[in-house]
C-alpha cells in the first residue's frame, strides 16, 4: 500500500449553500435599501370626531343704568336682585334720621329676624359655588363671597321690615319716616357697579378682558349711603352681548371667520344654545362677539362668563389633513357604461384593431372608482388615452382622455401605496372627518401615508 498516492476531488458546492448566499445578499441588501431610505410615517385609521370643544372666557355687555341716591342715610333694599322691576315699584328707601331703625327695635319680635329657608339655600349655593370655583389664582373672590353672604342677611331683615312697616307707621303716625326711591323705567335690577356699564362693542378693549384687575363694588352690602353714591342698576333690555378675545390662530382652528352662528356652552350649569356671532378688530385685536336675546336674566349679576365653542358634533373616519392627496382619473359619461351579461361585470364597448387593421367593438371590463349621476371614474390604468368608446345601440362615439381629480390617501397594509378615495364630511385645519363604508374607500385600522403628496401610487415603501 505504500507509495499509493492520494487524489483528492474537489467538492462541488451544496445547493443549499447557493441559496444562503443568495438569501444572504438579498438580506443584506434589503437592509442597506431600508438604512438608507427615508423613514415613511404612517397613520392607522381610526373612527373619531372634531369635539374638541374651545374655551374662552366672555365679557357680558348690557344696556346698564346706574342709579345714584339723592339721599343719605340708612338704606333698605326691597327687590331681590336679578329680578324684574315695573315702573314705579320700589327699590330701596332711605333713612335719614335714623328713627325707623330705632322704631322697629321696638316692634320686632325674637324670631322676626330670623332667616327664611330661601335665604338659607341661597346661603348653602354661594358656598357650594365658592367652593367649587376656587382657585388660588383667584383669593380676591372671598371678599365677593363675604359681600354676597353679608347682603343675603340683611336682605333677609329688610324683607321682616317691610313685613312690620305699615303697621308701625300707622301706630307711630310718622308718615316721613324714610325717602322712597322708585324705578322710573322696567328692568333688572342688580346691586353691584364695576366701570364697565359704560362699554360697548365699538369702545371694548384688551384691558377689559384682565379679570386679575377687575374691581366689582357691591352695594347690597352696605349699610349707610350718602347722596350721589350708586344705589342700584337696572338692566334694561333682553338683548346682551358676549365679548372674548380671539387670536388669528384661534380663527383658523376653528373655521370661526366663515361661521355667522355660533353653538356655545356656559360652563357654569351646562346651558347650551346657538347664536348669531361674527369676529370684529378694533385695529389692534380680534374679538369674538356673540349676540344673545335671552338668558340675560339668568346671568345679570355676572360679568366674565366662562363660555366653550361646540366646534363640531360629526363623527366618522378620522385621519390627518396630511394623508389627504389628489389623482387624476379618466372621467366618462355614465350612458357609456354597460354589463356584461354573463358576469355582471361593469365596463365599456371599446373599439380595438384585428390583424387586419378592421376595428371591432369589444367588451372591456373595467373596475369603477366612483360614479354619479352623470359620470363614471376609473383608473388611468384600465384604458388608454385616445381610446374610442361606443354608446350602446347608438353610433354615438366617446374619445378617453378628460380626467378629474378624486381625493383619496395611500394606503400601505401591503407594502405598496394603494390609493383610496375620502369624502370629507368635515374637518378643521388638523384632521378631517371622512364617510364610513365609501366603495373603494379607506377603512377602519388601515395604515396609511402621512405625507401623501410625497408619494404616488404602486411604490413601494417597506
Amino acid at each position: 500500500m505504500a507509495g499509493k498516492k492520494v487524489v483528492r476531488y474537489r467538492r462541488k458546492p451544496k445547493a443549499a449553500a447557493i441559496i444562503f448566499g443568495i438569501v444572504l445578499v438579498y438580506i443584506v441588501c434589503f437592509i442597506v435599501i431600508y438604512v438608507s431610505k427615508a423613514k415613511v410615517q404612517t397613520y392607522e385609521v381610526e373612527v373619531g370626531s372634531l369635539m374638541n370643544n374651545a374655551s374662552f372666557t366672555a365679557v357680558a355687555l348690557r344696556q346698564e343704568e346706574v342709579y345714584n341716591s339723592s339721599y343719605s342715610g340708612d338704606i333698605n333694599y326691597y327687590q331681590r336682585e336679578g329680578t324684574r322691576v315695573m315702573t314705579g315699584d320700589t327699590v330701596y328707601t332711605v333713612d335719614e334720621t335714623g328713627r325707623v331703625s330705632d322704631i322697629l327695635a321696638q316692634y320686632t319680635s325674637g324670631d322676626g329676624n330670623a332667616l327664611s329657608d330661601e335665604n338659607l339655600t341661597v346661603i348653602k349655593n354661594t358656598l357650594t359655588n365658592y367652593k367649587t370655583e376656587y382657585a388660588d389664582s383667584g383669593f380676591s373672590a372671598v371678599y365677593d363671597l363675604k359681600s354676597d353672604l353679608n347682603a343675603t342677611v340683611l336682605q333677609s331683615i329688610n324683607e321682616n321690615i317691610m313685613a312690620n312697616l305699615d303697621s308701625i307707621v300707622a301706630s307711630t303716625g310718622s308718615q316721613d319716616l324714610f325717602k322712597t326711591a322708585k324705578s322710573d323705567k322696567p328692568g333688572i335690577v342688580v346691586y353691584s357697579v364695576d366701570g364697565y356699564e359704560g362699554v360697548t362693542e365699538e369702545t371694548i378693549g384688551s384691558v377689559d378682558f384682565k379679570k386679575k384687575s377687575y374691581d366689582k363694588q357691591s352695594l347690597k352690602s352696605e349699610k349707610l349711603i350718602t347722596a350721589s353714591d350708586p344705589a342700584y342698576k337696572l338692566i334694561t333690555s333682553e338683548n346682551w352681548t358676549l365679548m372674548f378675545p380671539v387670536t388669528q390662530s384661534d380663527i383658523d382652528k376653528y373655521s370661526l371667520s366663515s361661521k355667522d352662528t355660533l353653538s356655545i356652552k356656559f360652563t357654569k350649569d351646562n346651558i347650551t344654545g346657538t347664536f348669531p356671532f361674527k369676529i370684529v378688530n378694533d385695529g389692534k385685536n380680534s374679538y369674538g362677539e356673540i349676540t344673545l336675546s335671552k338668558y340675560m336674566i339668568r346671568y345679570a349679576t355676572e360679568r366674565f362668563l366662562d363660555i366653550e365653542i361646540i366646534v363640531s358634533g360629526k363623527s366618522g373616519i378620522k385621519v390627518p389633513v396630511s394623508a389627504v392627496t389628489e389623482n387624476e382619473f379618466y372621467k366618462i359619461p355614465k350612458e357609456y357604461l354597460i354589463t356584461n351579461g354573463e358576469k355582471g361585470d361593469y365596463g365599456f364597448l371599446v373599439e380595438q384593431s384585428d390583424s387586419d387593421g378592421k376595428l371591432n367593438q369589444v367588451f372591456k371590463a373595467v373596475d369603477i372608482y366612483k360614479s354619479n349621476d352623470e359620470a363614471v371614474y376609473i383608473k388611468k390604468t384600465e384604458l388608454a388615452a385616445g381610446t374610442g368608446i361606443i354608446r350602446m345601440d347608438s353610433s354615438d362615439r366617446f374619445v378617453v382622455g378628460p380626467v378629474e381629480k378624486l381625493r383619496g390617501v395611500y394606503c400601505v397594509n401591503t407594502g405598496y401605496t394603494v390609493f383610496k378615495l375620502v369624502e370629507v364630511i368635515d374637518g378643521n385645519n388638523e384632521y378631517y372627518i371622512l364617510k364610513q363604508s365609501l366603495s373603494h374607500g379607506v377603512s377602519i385600522y388601515d395604515r396609511i401615508i402621512l405625507d401623501a403628496d410625497k408619494y404616488s401610487e404602486n411604490e413601494m415603501i417597506y
